[in-house]
């Protein structure tokens, strides 16, 4: 397959040609591509493929964590008669075909179409704003740009401030045959343990501690995204981040002493009998979080919701691991209903997936989880160098392809048998997402959900707004696709719950 930089120049290319070509001849046969490319609909829809092409090899070229592709940019060779510009065809391809724009973008206007066009064109323009200094955009760029500016962007990306504004989006969404996951989404600004740093050293969004009052506002929030869930996309999910529920400094240090007292029992012969719950930060560190994380999954197991516990930085995760863990042994006898999160630019991600299934498979509770490539490279490279330990992300962006690749194998490899357990693909990697489809045939693991309510087998999401080719083809093909979409919050709402 050709990189996602050729992808681009391909993407262009298509498109000035497409429009010196015109249409074909009316001998030709038709097709698909080469009618799409008809009209000012269409022609708005090949240049949007094009925007997203070059946003998306934008965003990989600066970090390596970024999980676009070239399928984004190859939806632009749709627009073109198949014989004036195709890439030769892989031996491996995929069943159906993502170039395929009417299932993309037929469901959308000709406002709609011209409106992501102009979104994601400005998105190229991401190394402009990262050399900017933090809160430039947030301070002086925002408060004084015209809101229908604003709201273009805001529209495209987000789902809606509530039940109201995202239950069309949702079931627009459903009628492609993709469903949603609501992810709150709320404005504070990165910490590291009380610390403050710049918001280009991550990519991934944190919340910042205030209070334990704050905590608990939190806590509500993300119970009425779980009953919004419920009302909108019954079979979706709500996502939520640990660090929300409680002060992130207690999270560090019982993720220390976690850690610590995993490289103790290595060594140990009984290791696999060590009960982590017997650790001081259990009680001392972990006791909010854990009361917050227990409602919120009392909330979802009652209304049948599927509650996706996001991955965070290294120096939290071996507590949110251990917390989401709790929840699965509680809560997943039944179902998959709760899914951990696991980072695959990590270099020991693969080994504790490995422990975390062999676990579920020994107490007999359903296995569930989300794997992505990863968001915080550039902050956990930068607090190695600081601190003087190995960068624990792997070094090239081959290495974290192979070892998503590897870490969604062995999950398949687990589901093969016909045993119960839920895959969340959260990627916008072509790449990855045909090596899935190709081993769910090869392993015989079908499409459609499994399980009591369905809510076992293999899904595939990406964000609203982005890599819709990917998306609605899955949907059309009647695999699980999901869109994930934010329950955003204004700042002068969030100042008057906290107050």
């Amino acid at each position: 397959s050709l990189t996602s930089r050729k992808m681009a120049t391909w993407a262009k290319a298509a498109t000035r040609l497409g429009r010196r070509a015109g249409p074909p001849p009316a001998s030709s046969t038709p097709s698909t591509s080469s009618t799409i490319f008809l009209g000012t609909r269409s022609d708005l829809a090949g240049r949007l493929a094009s925007s997203a092409s070059a946003a998306a090899a934008a965003s990989s070229s600066s970090s390596s964590s970024a999980t676009f592709d070239a399928g984004v940019a190859s939806e632009a060779l749709g627009r073109l008669r198949p014989e004036a510009l195709a890439p030769p065809a892989t031996p491996h391809s995929a069943p159906f075909m993502f170039e395929d724009a009417t299932k993309a973008f037929s469901h959308r206007s000709t406002f709609e179409l011209a409106r992501a066009w102009f979104v994601l064109t400005a998105c190229k323009g991401y190394s402009a704003v990262e050399r900017l200094k933090p809160g430039v955009v947030e301070k002086v760029a925002l408060p004084y740009a015209p809101k229908r500016l604003v709201r273009s962007f805001y529209n495209h990306f987000v789902a809606g401030e509530n039940e109201r504004e995202i239950a069309p989006v949702v079931a627009r969404l459903r009628k492609q045959g993709v469903r949603g996951i609501l992810d709150y989404a709320a404005e504070a600004k990165p910490s590291e343990a009380g610390r403050s740093l710049s918001r280009s050293s991550s990519l991934g969004r944190e919340y910042a501690y205030q209070s334990e009052r704050a905590c608990s506002m939190n806590t509500k929030v993300f119970l009425k995204a779980i009953d919004t869930v419920k009302s909108v996309t019954p079979q979706g999910f709500a996502a939520v981040k640990a660090t929300a529920l409680g002060d992130p400094a207690q999270l560090e240090r019982a993720s220390r002493d976690i850690a610590a007292a995993r490289r103790g029992m290595a060594e140990a012969a009984d290791a696999s009998s060590f009960d982590f719950r017997s650790l001081d930060c259990w009680e001392r560190d972990l006791k909010p979080i854990r009361k917050r994380l227990r409602s919120l999954a009392k909330r979802a197991f009652a209304l049948n919701v599927g509650l996706m516990v996001d991955a965070e930085h290294t120096f939290y995760q071996p507590a949110i691991d251990l917390l989401t863990l709790e929840l699965q042994r509680e809560f997943n006898w039944d179902a998959p209903l709760i899914l951990s999160t696991y980072q695959c630019y990590l270099k020991d991600s693969r080994a504790r997936l490995t422990e975390a299934m062999a676990l579920s498979q020994r107490e007999g509770w359903h296995f569930g989880t989300k794997l992505v490539r990863g968001a915080y490279m550039k902050l956990e490279r930068e607090r190695a160098q600081r601190m003087g330990y190995p960068s624990p992300i792997h070094d090239t962006y081959e290495d974290t392809s192979k070892n998503y690749d590897a870490c969604l194998d062995l999950v398949l490899q687990f589901m093969a048998p016909g045993r119960l357990a839920r895959l969340m693909v959260a990627t916008h990697n072509r790449s990855s997402i045909e090596h899935v489809v190709r081993s769910m045939e090869a392993l015989g693991i079908p499409r459609e959900g499994t399980g009591f309510a369905a809510r076992g087998g293999v899904s595939f999401a990406q964000l609203l707004g982005m890599a819709d080719n990917i998306t609605f083809t899955l949907g059309h093909e009647k695999f699980q696709a999901f869109k994930v979409s934010e329950k955003e919050r204004t700042r002068k709402r969030l100042k008057k719950e906290v107050k």
